[in-house]
């Protein structure tokens, strides 16, 4: 559980089980935190929580996607995060575990447990991003005050409590820039915003309105950030001038309409 980079195409997030009280995919708890009386894992009393961190890379290796998740020293053997990749019908190759001096990463290798292939579709990438996020939050609640899936959904401004005057904006400031690829096969879009859920199928749905083809895709999320990097071409070649405004212009208003809709006054 921890911050998510996905390179390969993302999908919706994982609708939560409300019998079982936990993620679907979720798997059977295992202790990874403090447990309080009532057999809830509680946050670690650390003063310094690290920021959590998934990232999802389809380039690193030639047959597998390559999953890597951090949080600060606070990861055992994510059992539980294993389980619940091989609950979406996945086949994990190989796992390793790093550790550092206050900083240990989880790696895991996995295939689709029908195909052997690299996960590629952005819906299921997605879903594998929001799976690992939302085991985080189970098994380490200190982490929702660092993930943009773990803060609570600001009141509406309409709210008669709601305070007047202007809102606080969001920390992530949105960045786009594009840029022809090193080896002139494709143009290179690199993407920093607020992270949500969902993020990269909106993303992937507003290029392929203006015709931009996702070739391929690295999606990284520290904390509330996400910070994607997407391989993109136009017509099978990277994009002329005019298309990098238009993809830069309609990527702005995209990200800039969804951040106005959730903190808009009125």
């Amino acid at each position: 559980m921890s911050i998510c980079s996905i390179t390969g195409i993302v999908c919706p997030g994982v609708s939560k089980s409300r019998a079982a009280g936990r993620p679907i995919g979720l798997a059977p708890r295992v202790v990874r935190a403090a447990v309080s009386t009532n057999g809830a894992p509680t946050a670690a009393p650390d003063a310094a929580i690290p920021k959590p961190v998934v990232k999802i890379d389809n380039i690193r290796d030639p047959f597998a996607t390559v999953v890597t998740v951090e949080f600060g020293d606070r990861l055992g053997e994510l059992l539980d995060t294993i389980t619940s990749l091989k609950n979406l019908g996945l086949n994990i190759r190989r796992a390793k575990l790093d550790g550092a001096p206050g900083r240990k990463s989880n790696t895991f290798y996995i295939t689709d447990a029908t195909t052997s292939e690299k996960i590629t579709r952005s819906a299921q990438i997605e879903e594998i991003r929001m799976t690992i996020i939302n085991n985080l939050l189970y098994y380490h609640p200190e982490s929702s005050e660092a993930l943009a899936a773990g803060q609570p959904a600001r009141s509406s401004s309409r709210d008669s409590t709601s305070p007047l005057g202007p809102k606080a904006r969001s920390v992530v400031q949105t960045t786009i820039e594009v840029a022809e690829a090193d080896n002139g096969s494709c143009s290179v879009c690199k993407i920093s915003t607020r992270d949500r859920p969902g993020l990269l199928v909106d993303v992937v749905s507003v290029l392929k309105d203006i015709n931009v083809n996702v070739v391929s895709a690295e999606i990284d999320t520290f904390g509330d950030e996400a910070r994607d990097e997407l391989f993109i071409t136009y017509h099978g070649e990277p994009l002329p001038g005019p298309m990098v405004q238009l993809v830069t212009n309609a990527l702005q208003y995209y990200l800039s309409l969804a951040e106005v809709e959730k903190e808009e006054s009125y």
